[in-house]
């Protein structure tokens, strides 16, 4: 899998963090259902745990995960 972005500005902070306005997956079906999956168990966890939901990264969370992807880190929106 690869990711390809457009950003909507200027970095957030010191780390180069962009907001972006488009994100493009170069990916066969067998990973986007990983990373659909993976979206759904982040989805879960925030409802289990609440206001006290920080983040999850797919490289920690997925077994489907592999080292040459790019990580995908899905953030409470209140942080």
């Amino acid at each position: 899998m690869k990711a390809y972005a457009y950003p909507t500005g200027e970095p957030l902070n010191e780390y180069g963090l962009l907001e972006l306005n488009e994100i493009s997956l170069s990916a066969d079906s067998k990973t986007v259902r990983a990373v659909a999956q993976f979206l759904m168990a982040a989805a879960d966890e925030m409802d289990r745990m609440g206001e006290s939901y920080g983040h999850l990264h797919m490289q920690d969370e997925s077994d489907a995960w592999k080292k040459e992807w790019p990580d995908i880190v899905v953030c409470n929106p209140n942080e």
